[in-house]
């Protein structure tokens, strides 16, 4: 699952991973991703923006954290902070700096997800 608030990055970056043969869904923010965590089969994996309207990365981790059916699937945080320091705590399964290294995000995606 990717949660970005940016449409054309949500777009091209879920296209990059279809084309890399990933199965993909989207969500447009936080609250959007955890509806349809109840809604749907959970994923491999959750690669989540960080600054985002609504439900930022932060608090989707928390509440991830806090829901015994969530909490183990790992999560990649995609953030442009400068100090992401502060992500430890929540133990997301890798920090990913933005701009994006697509190399290196699919290198750490293969390590923790099975492609389709």
């Amino acid at each position: 699952m990717l949660v970005e608030d940016d449409f054309i990055l949500r777009a091209h970056l879920a296209e990059l991973l279809m084309f890399e043969g990933y199965a993909v869904t989207c969500a447009a923010d936080g609250a959007e991703a955890l509806r349809r965590l109840h809604k749907e089969p959970p994923p491999s994996v959750i690669l989540t923006d960080i600054l985002m309207p609504r439900l930022d990365g932060i608090a989707l981790r928390n509440a991830l954290l806090q829901t015994s059916d969530f909490r183990d699937i790992p999560t990649i945080a995609l953030t442009s902070l400068r100090d992401s320091g502060s992500l430890q705590s929540l133990h997301f399964s890798e920090v990913v700096k933005k701009p994006l290294d697509l190399d290196h995000l699919l290198e750490s995606l293969a390590k923790l997800c099975p492609r389709a």
